[in-house]
């Protein structure tokens, strides 16, 4: 195995692996190298000796994986449990979590008896909309309460999109950390703000688009994503965050995602995976389909 520290240095070789294996979501350079969650933390690129890769965080004491190996299927465990049995022998790592892994990958690691697998800490499932079926005036019952949202909203607001590049970075990051205080009241689990931090002083590299909502005048929410590796026609929905600021906003800036997407002209969006089941039905509701599944867990050291 080689590691690479420097990312920019390594863009072309990091792409290409990317270029040549990347199937989900995540699988996109620029926001893996953004989405570190400690300070401390820096991305890694691993590659072995045939070409394939992972994309990793490093923390003092523990590795982070990436999604997926950027391999074929059938070689993800032995990928992963390689690295693994590299890493621990630095009696320093006594962690290496895999993070958002597709759910075939937990159980041929078990097989590896060199390892010691934690049970999952958590599982998402992740939908995808095929674009046909969305029709952007909501008709029938059962979208009533949606559209009754948003003409309210539009009768009581004055809403604009403009490019993030058009707005100021002190205006975005605003955003986040109003974001950021009302969810930590929200939820027990761990928010991590960091990564949008850095993908707003970054420009948003790697993303097709960045748009910002402007209600009143106020910068209230943002939405950004990017096209899907390998796959033709997919955009993968990665960010839509906004300040809580006006009842129903999240419903706008949904419904804002999705036109955009329409528009351009793309055939599927990847909704990119939630853990329960409120936020799937809010998803589920335009007739996307649970396309996969995946496992966060840990691999301590023996």
């Amino acid at each position: 195995m080689n590691f690479y520290e420097n990312i920019e240095a390594e863009r072309e070789r990091i792409q290409r692996c990317i270029s040549k294996y990347g199937h989900t979501s995540d699988h996109n350079l620029d926001w893996y190298s953004d989405s570190i969650i400690e300070v401390e933390a820096e991305p890694v690129f691993v590659e072995f000796d045939d070409g394939t890769g992972l994309l990793t965080h490093r923390d003092s004491d523990k590795w982070r994986i990436w999604s997926d190996p950027l391999s074929q299927e059938s070689d993800m465990a032995d990928r992963i449990g390689e690295f693994a049995v590299g890493v621990f022998k630095d009696e320093k790592i006594k962690e290496v979590w895999c993070d958002d892994v597709s759910d075939k990958i937990y159980p041929e690691l078990k097989k590896n008896q060199s390892l010691k697998l934690n049970d999952p800490y958590y599982h998402l499932f992740w939908p995808v909309l095929d674009m046909a079926k969305y029709n952007p005036a909501l008709p029938g019952g059962h979208f009533k309460e949606t559209r009754n949202a948003k003409n309210k909203f539009y009768r009581e607001h004055k809403l604009d999109v403009v490019k993030t590049s058009d707005l100021s970075k002190e205006n975005l990051l605003k955003i986040v950390d109003d974001w950021f205080k009302e969810v930590s009241k929200k939820q027990k689990e761990d928010v991590y703000d960091l990564r949008y931090r850095l993908l707003i002083k970054n420009n948003f590299r790697g993303f097709t688009t960045a748009r910002v909502l402007v209600a009143d005048g106020k910068p209230v929410g943002f939405n950004a994503g990017y096209e899907v590796v390998n796959r033709p026609g997919r955009f993968a929905g990665v960010i839509g965050i906004h300040d809580y600021s006006i009842k129903d906003l999240g419903t706008i800036l949904w419904l804002e995602d999705l036109g955009w997407i329409k528009n351009s002209g793309y055939k599927e969006l990847d909704m990119q995976g939630n853990e329960y089941e409120w936020e799937l039905k809010q998803k589920t509701q335009f007739g996307a389909v649970i396309e996969r599944k995946t496992d966060t867990f840990s691999i301590t050291s023996l």
